[in-house]
């Protein structure tokens, strides 16, 4: 199936046909693994002095993590102390606002949260909603093979995604390089995951 999707809002957890469906990732270039558990969210900050943590979700809207879920997190940099692939770990509270404060289970001081951050936060897919047609997790074009929309020539792979501030950037391995591109209609005008392909138009300033 075809699709192309445009810029709407910051931050969903999934893409809508029409729309663009912002990612966000920390270190630019670092490769990502395609799993089980998409990545919803990060936590890069603790709220408080009771042991709480200020969740940031790519879906502001989406309230799929509730009391009593099970979420994995993994370390985004050393100054986490979390040394699993995948932590897996209960949240106990969970408050959504201004901001989504969430307390997991065993955390009870903010030293204690200071030492997990800052982490990446993954859910299962098995437990986030169902998708309709035409939407897809952000996640699943990891491992996409990316063809020139013009030449139809296969140029590399989806290997990771990141937000600048505004966009979403996919990051293209062409197997001695890798090209950033802005996924926007312009540069990204078909996404068919039933072939598991990303059609590009490649900016003239990086041909």
């Amino acid at each position: 199936r075809e699709t192309w999707c445009e810029k709407r809002s910051m931050h969903p957890l999934y893409f809508k046909n029409p729309e663009l469906v912002l990612g966000f990732f920390f270190a630019i270039g670092l490769q990502m693994e395609k799993s089980q558990n998409i990545h919803i969210g990060h936590c890069v900050s603790p709220h408080g002095i009771r042991g709480e943590f200020a969740f940031v979700f790519y879906n502001e809207d989406s309230q799929v993590i509730k009391e009593n879920s099970e979420i994995y997190i993994s370390a985004i940099s050393p100054d986490s102390s979390i040394v699993e692939e995948y932590l897996k770990v209960i949240i106990t509270k969970i408050r959504y606002g201004n901001k989504i404060i969430a307390s997991i289970q065993g955390i009870e001081t903010r030293n204690q949260v200071e030492s997990l951050i800052p982490f990446n936060i993954y859910c299962s897919r098995d437990k986030l909603p169902q998708l309709v047609e035409n939407e897809f997790y952000l996640h699943d074009l990891l491992g996409c093979k990316v063809i020139n929309f013009i030449t139809k020539v296969e140029i590399g792979t989806i290997v990771s995604f990141y937000e600048n501030g505004e966009q979403l950037i996919l990051q293209i391995n062409t197997g001695h390089e890798k090209i950033d591109i802005l996924f926007i209609k312009q540069f990204v005008p078909v996404v068919n995951l039933e072939s598991h392909t990303v059609e590009v138009i490649i900016p003239e300033m990086i041909e």
